[in-house]
């Protein structure tokens, strides 16, 4: 009597387990029939950037030349302990002087907008060089003041990746800033 009554009872949430498996299985197999990027389920889409692959992206390079005359590569997510997706965005809406065109720029800000005539008037990069300065103090801050190793220079270089695998080098422009 106790194996049927077991049996009762688990026909009784039998309905409900499939409605519920139908529920979330439902989503998943919609978005693969659809082909639709709908979260969480096509979660290989994490990796790739919003938009087209194919539609290429300028990316940046910090570097700084050696008081021994070396190129060095700056990693600035390592001098600031910060996130390295957002310290590219930031070189990126320094360059696109992103801190002119905001409802609300900081006073300093405005003064450079109003002596240039209007923020579009403002050269690329306009706060540039002393985002690169402060990376290289960071940098100089972290060595002993005979280092050979202390930087002279900060350079900020722009390359342009136009999609496919082979062009993804193309030089844009650089920003250099002696310390």
């Amino acid at each position: 009597m106790g194996d049927e009554s077991c049996r009762d009872e688990g026909r009784r949430y039998l309905p409900r387990y499939a409605l519920l498996t139908i529920l979330l299985f439902a989503p998943l197999l919609w978005s693969f029939v659809a082909l639709r990027n709908l979260y969480p389920f096509a979660a290989w889409t994490v990796m790739m950037s919003p938009g087209e692959v194919n539609r290429g992206r300028t990316y940046y390079v910090l570097r700084g030349e050696t008081r021994a005359g070396e190129d060095v590569d700056l990693r600035a997510a390592e001098l600031t302990d910060a996130l390295s997706g957002r310290v590219w965005g930031m070189f990126g809406a320094t360059v696109e002087n992103g801190g002119f065109k905001i409802r609300s720029p900081h006073p300093s800000n405005a003064a450079m907008i109003e002596a240039a005539g209007g923020a579009d008037k403002l050269p690329a990069g306009a706060r540039l060089p002393e985002l690169l300065r402060a990376y290289g103090g960071i940098h100089n801050s972290r060595l002993p003041a005979d280092s050979p190793l202390r930087l002279k220079a900060v350079r900020l270089e722009a390359y342009r990746w136009g999609g496919g695998f082979a062009d993804y080098r193309t030089f844009v422009r650089s920003w250099r800033q002696e310390l």
